[in-house]
């Protein structure tokens, strides 16, 4: 069985998020689903971890590649 995690990713043409199933190695094949665009950037997202009454809490500030808080930025 193949594995396909959920990533989420960022277009830097129209600054759109969404996520998208990915074959282990397939990033490259990733369009934009909102305006088809190959030039998309794949986030570092962050996970919960449930339990008790604290959860680590955490959100991707921009596109991986620069740590601007907006995909606009990212060119």
């Amino acid at each position: 069985m193949t594995e396909m995690p959920i990533y989420e990713f960022c277009c830097p043409g129209c600054g759109k998020r969404f996520e998208a199933l990915v074959r282990l190695g397939g990033e490259k094949d990733v369009v934009c689903a909102f305006c088809g665009a190959r030039d998309v950037r794949k986030l570092l997202s962050a996970f919960g971890i449930g339990g008790g009454s604290s959860r680590l809490k955490s959100s991707s500030s921009g596109c991986a590649s620069c740590s601007s808080p907006s995909c606009s930025t990212c060119r």
